[in-house]
């Protein structure tokens, strides 16, 4: 397995700074770029393509909270984390109202869809106002929990910089079940957030 972490130059943290993280692979990805090869061998080529490719796949995985927590459990642990299928008791109430907007959105859609009638469709249009606005509403609701968990991932931190260089016992003395809790929140999270997107961004059209 790839340590994103190791090929970017980054110390293993469940939350990074996007400026450094960015920084660093802006600095790799121009060291390496394919275009750089220019008289090289067809196989030195074909090795610095696959090093861009990994840079870039380490950027994308790390730039991300969900894919980055998943990483980092996967490295501590030696193993990927479960996929949880149940909602936590404590986001019952996110799951059925965001259920019940995108459910309205989609009746929504359906019937602006199959109207013919200018008239009817303007009329719609105050609707569709109105149910945006509902989205937007739970969305920007929903970022705050999205920072707040942002917040919690930067307090274990210190656990991470306390073993820099330190390999034995790492998965004893790090809080992972907390960070595989926490990651198990950011996929709800992440995936509630993309569908509110997609529903406002087809209202708009």
């Amino acid at each position: 397995m790839i340590d994103h972490f190791a090929l970017l130059d980054i110390p293993r943290r469940p939350r990074l700074d996007a400026k450094v993280l960015k920084q660093h692979f802006h600095e790799l990805s121009v060291e390496v770029h394919p275009d750089r090869a220019h008289d090289a061998t067809n196989e030195a080529k074909s090795a610095l393509q696959r090093r861009f490719a990994e840079v870039n796949a380490a950027h994308d995985c790390l730039r991300e909270a969900k894919s980055r927590v998943r990483h980092l459990l996967e490295l501590e642990l030696g193993r990927a984390p479960g996929n949880v299928k149940s909602i936590p008791g404590e986001m019952t109430d996110w799951f059925m109202e965001i259920g019940a907007v995108c459910r309205e959105v989609d009746a929504y859609l359906v019937k602006k869809e199959t109207q013919d009638s200018p008239l009817l469709q303007a009329a719609l249009m105050g609707e569709g106002m109105e149910l945006n606005d509902r989205v937007k509403e739970v969305h920007d609701r929903l970022q705050v929990e999205l920072a707040g968990v942002d917040a919690e991932l930067q307090s274990l931190g210190p656990a991470w910089e306390a073993l820099d260089g330190e390999m034995d016992g790492r998965a004893e003395r790090l809080p992972l079940a907390k960070l595989e809790a926490l990651g198990q929140r950011l996929g709800f999270w992440s995936k509630w957030s993309s569908q509110l997107a997609e529903r406002s961004s087809r209202l708009m059209f």
